[in-house]
């Protein structure tokens, strides 16, 4: 974007009304935050995919106790 550009969007952003420029900031809030969560978690699906455990049989069941009873400290 060239400075240009960047002054014009600053003089546009000054005609706006207090309300229409909070609408503006949470509408640029909430597009961050979607940019960073979609980021984030093709990071995850990408560190799983490229894991060492990928294709090996992990049994996660947790084991439960004999009887069943709680155990108190």
């Amino acid at each position: 974007m060239s400075n240009l550009s960047v002054k014009m969007l600053l003089k546009e952003i000054d005609n706006l009304s207090q309300e229409e420029k909070i609408q503006l900031i949470y509408y640029l809030t909430r597009q961050i935050e979607n940019q960073y969560l979609t980021t984030e978690s093709k990071k995850l699906v990408e560190f799983f995919q490229n894991s060492p455990l990928v294709g090996v049989d992990i049994d996660l069941e947790r084991q439960r106790d004999i009887d069943n009873r709680q155990v108190e400290f």
